[in-house]
């Protein structure tokens, strides 16, 4: 009996709308990853001139790691749960296309929830000592030893990530305004409250995940391709050539 009423549970949530625990893990998702951005825009132009500005940057970053390290739990928990509730088909999979790059969108900003914070992460392992992330469980991975040059690849590799994270989610919100003002369907409904038509339950899309695992790789080969070399150090610029006299001194 119980069996049954989870059954018609499920298949109720999957062929209407969203289910509470993935509309609360989507908005939830949305709303720091916003934070996120902002809070990224913001802290890469405070002022450091003194102690007092130089800690709030300190305090800002430190924010941010520990937000992140928040949004890449957050995506554990919505794969784990999206791959026992599928939730509700597209409203209109007579539109192959405009399905299927819907699907590229979404599967695109979870990978954005993994990528990103993993590649801050290891910047942050790699160039331990600036902001630490807040939380009890030390500041660098045993398997990564402190070196600038892939303090400086993990960097480039998060900005390029920022890159397509800023592509897939104005392409979700340009989809959210489409079925809102334009087709007028249940799209935000079934997120907002879990209401809509009848449909049945999404499948898989495993293409889709192919896809947009194939763009997140071409992302990080992009930020590792356009790494900055490590600046020389000054004093390795001014040192004697093996064998060459000293200086005259007077």
């Amino acid at each position: 009996m119980t069996d049954r009423r989870e059954h018609r549970r499920a298949g109720k949530a999957g062929s209407s709308g969203y289910d509470p625990v993935a509309r609360a893990l989507h908005w939830l998702a949305a709303l720091a990853i916003l934070a996120l951005i902002a809070l990224g825009l913001v802290m890469v132009r405070l002022p450091a001139t003194d102690e007092t500005e130089v800690a709030r940057v300190f305090r800002a970053y430190s924010i941010h790691k520990t937000l992140g390290l928040g949004v890449l739990a957050l995506a554990a928990l919505r794969i784990g749960w999206r791959f026992r509730h599928p939730g509700p088909g597209p409203l209109h999979p007579d539109r192959r296309a405009e399905t299927a790059l819907a699907r590229l969108v979404h599967n695109t900003l979870l990978g954005a929830m993994l990528v990103l914070p993993v590649s801050g992460v290891l910047r942050h392992s790699a160039a331990p000592g600036f902001a630490p992330i807040l939380w009890p469980l030390g500041q660098s991975l045993p398997f990564l030893p402190a070196d600038e040059r892939l303090a400086l690849i993990f960097a480039s590799v998060h900005q390029v990530s920022g890159w397509l994270l800023f592509a897939a989610l104005g392409l979700h919100l340009l989809g959210v305004v489409k079925h809102r003002f334009i087709d007028r369907d249940a799209t935000l409904a079934r997120m907002l409250s879990g209401t809509g038509p009848p449909v049945p339950p999404a499948g898989r899309a495993m293409a889709s995940v192919l896809v947009a695992a194939a763009l997140w790789a071409a992302a990080v080969l992009a930020g590792y391709l356009l790494a900055p070399e490590p600046a020389p150090d000054p004093f390795d610029l001014i040192a004697p050539a093996d064998g060459a006299a000293p200086p005259p001194t007077d």
